[in-house]
């Protein structure tokens, strides 16, 4: 599998955050950046730029070196960005996602018919809870009402399948 661009910065945006973007853009085809360069390039104070640096590094997407300089005394750290590591990430991505999905259609299916909403959706709560809270909202006070969870668990199917079929998983 080809890893473009777009799936780059899907999986980037996905496990780091939007904010690593702008910093993912910059490093891609690019080797041994210091992290002022990336400020300055990205227009970014240096201080996020080494947040985002080390949520990155922080997954194996960037590799650094340091190096002192010889007239401040400083250290100096040089990025690379990781794009072989993307590809690990996707898969560990979309596992994980196919678990949550899974367990919250194990869920929706276990209490199927059971589940009560405010009518203002504060909350949506399963029948044990729904009796707790004496079938009352707890953040504003209305009667919760009885809510069918067929359109929720039909959602859930239709996105498990999407993501087999994506994974290459026989359905």
């Amino acid at each position: 599998m080809k890893i473009t661009n777009t799936k780059i910065f899907e999986t980037v945006k996905e496990v780091v955050g939007e904010d690593s973007l702008k910093v993912v853009e910059f490093l891609k085809d690019k080797k041994n950046i210091s992290d002022f360069k990336i400020a300055e390039k990205t227009d970014t104070d240096i201080h996020q730029i080494r947040n985002i640096l080390y949520r990155l590094y922080n997954h194996n997407l960037v590799t650094y070196y340091r190096k002192k300089d010889r007239q401040k005394g400083w250290y100096i750290s040089y990025w690379t960005f990781n794009k072989r590591r993307v590809k690990d990430l996707m898969g560990i991505v979309k596992k994980q996602k196919l678990e949550k999905y899974n367990e919250r259609l194990f869920e929706e299916e276990k209490n199927k018919d059971n589940f009560f909403l405010c009518p203002n959706a504060c909350v949506r709560v399963n029948f044990d809870k729904a009796t707790d809270f004496e079938f009352r909202c707890p953040e504003c006070g209305n009667i919760l009402n009885n809510q069918s969870n067929e359109k929720t668990i039909e959602f859930l199917k239709t996105q498990i399948k999407e993501l087999k079929m994506s994974n290459g998983f026989k359905v």
